[in-house]
């Protein structure tokens, strides 16, 4: 993505949008245990954008924060319609669901917002079988495929 490029993602209702500005700092496929707990998910498509690239545009106040007790995360969710708009980790990060993006982009995930690779994978609860990269601990590292 350039930075001439922008989307926006916004909750159901559209009391809440958030504009994505330059580049996701990771899209990729993230099976750590923190956004399973965080989640209820057995894994999460995300984009995760520096916080001044993913600037709420519209509707903070409508925001509703569910903080983790135990963990350096939350869950950033309309107070109205309740979807999930993004959440945040201990790098506050803004993490953006590919779903979210793709609802809010004609069903299509941008080509160049689309996972490159999966991390935390040897955290996993599922085994996927594609093509992309599968770094066992964070976003770069030793390879699943590496060991296998």
């Amino acid at each position: 993505m350039d930075n001439h490029n922008k989307y926006s993602v916004r909750c159901q209702c559209g009391a809440v949008e958030v504009q994505l500005n330059n580049n996701p700092v990771v899209h990729a496929f993230c099976h750590c245990s923190d956004c399973r707990d965080l989640l209820s998910i057995p894994f999460h498509a995300v984009t995760a954008w520096n916080k001044n690239d993913a600037v709420i545009v519209k509707g903070e106040e409508e925001l509703s924060i569910y903080k983790h007790p135990s963990l350096e995360m939350t869950r950033c969710f309309c107070k109205h319609c309740g979807e999930t708009v993004f959440n945040t980790n201990v790098m506050d990060w803004r993490v953006i669901s590919q779903l979210l993006i793709s609802k809010c982009n004609n069903n299509e995930i941008p080509e160049n917002l689309r996972s490159d690779k999966h991390f935390f994978y040897e955290q996993r609860v599922v085994d996927i079988q594609d093509e992309l990269p599968k770094f066992l601990r964070g976003t770069d590292g030793p390879l699943y495929e590496d060991q296998h």
